[in-house]
């Protein structure tokens, strides 16, 4: 399978750590979505959480994106879910994920540079998806404008704007409250 030329019975790695699962995201799963059969999101840093830059859980996370493919027909039946946790080389990451997700039935799509170059020399094909809007939607920028108590609207998925001024603002505010760094 060439780079450009994803088929539809093939399926697709989104790795991420979607720390949160914001409407960028969202608009590369959709196109993920048109062009595999399905898309097994990857959720990195599957370890870390309540810390400034992963205040999320893995499970939190996981509830973020199956909450925002119930609000899109036909997504949830095509979308599985794994967690990855960081490994203490670079090697041993490869060789994790290449156990479970063979080079030869996954493709790769992600926006992490060190991703895509670990993928690429492992013999994964990697997905061009395109960036949406990234100097607006990235989790940084938005994980500090819930800090800093900024509207984030048109930012998140719009299934998740509820959940992020009831659940999220509380995880990413205690690191306001608290002066942590």
């Amino acid at each position: 399978m060439k780079e450009d030329m994803a088929s539809k019975s093939s399926r697709v790695l989104f790795i991420g750590r979607f720390q949160p699962f914001h409407r960028g995201h969202e608009k590369i799963l959709a196109h993920l979505l048109r062009r595999y059969a399905g898309v097994t999101i990857a959720i990195g840093s599957a370890q870390e959480r309540r810390t400034k830059d992963n205040p999320f859980s893995a499970r939190e996370r996981r509830e973020m994106i199956a909450k925002v493919a119930s609000s899109h027909a036909g997504w949830k039946r095509r979308i599985s879910f794994a967690f990855l946790a960081d490994r203490k080389s670079n090697a041993d990451w490869t060789g994790a994920l290449q156990a479970r997700f063979p080079p030869s039935s996954f493709a790769v799509a992600s926006a992490n540079p060190l991703v895509r170059k670990l993928a690429k020399g492992a013999k994964y094909t990697l997905d061009p998806s395109p960036l949406f809007a990234r100097a607006k939607l990235m989790g940084k920028r938005i994980r500090e404008k819930v800090r800093e108590s900024k509207s984030i609207r048109g930012q998140m998925p719009a299934s998740l704007e509820k959940w992020m001024e009831e659940k999220g603002k509380k995880i990413i505010g205690r690191w306001k409250r608290k002066g942590r760094k």
